[in-house]
């Protein structure tokens, strides 16, 4: 087993609830924050990193433009959650994609904990929603259950 990467860690906790609870107030320490674990990072893993990003994003874009999220300051993505997607990459690359291997386990985490966030962040934030029907929840589990597979499997490039 891999040791676990407590700075990142920790620092992921505190960006998501500093980036939830207050949007773009923190937006530059979270930032900060993203800059400093890259630096500690090798060019795969900071590879690894943009690849995942870019790939939460592009779900969120998707799943906003479909109307499973919305935000109430803004037709597009909000500054915030794009942050949120670059700490959550840099946590799954340094601490949870080890934990993901097994694939059928890596779906099954992530299309539970993944829509299980939206829904906290949603009642925490103010900002962001996340309708209501069965075919929201479907669709994130579904979105979220392959983004858990892809980020277990990303693991190959860097480890």
């Amino acid at each position: 087993m891999t040791k676990m990467n407590w700075p990142v860690l920790i620092g992921f906790k505190l960006s998501w609830f500093a980036l939830v609870l207050l949007q773009n107030m923190l937006l530059i320490p979270v930032l900060l924050f993203v800059f400093w674990a890259l630096w500690r990072c090798n060019r795969a893993e900071r590879l690894a990193w943009l690849a995942l990003a870019a790939v939460g994003i592009a779900l969120d874009s998707v799943l906003q433009y479909n109307g499973v999220l919305s935000f109430t300051s803004s037709e597009w993505l909000p500054l915030w959650m794009l942050a949120l997607w670059l700490v959550f990459s840099l946590v799954v690359v340094q601490v949870f994609s080890a934990y993901l291997q097994n694939y059928w386990l890596a779906a099954l985490i992530a299309a539970v904990s993944g829509p299980m966030a939206y829904l906290g962040g949603a009642a925490l934030s103010g900002q962001m929603q996340v309708s209501n029907t069965t075919e929201a929840y479907i669709a994130l589990a579904l979105c979220w259950g392959c983004f858990g597979v892809l980020a277990g499997w990303s693991r190959r490039f860097y480890a």
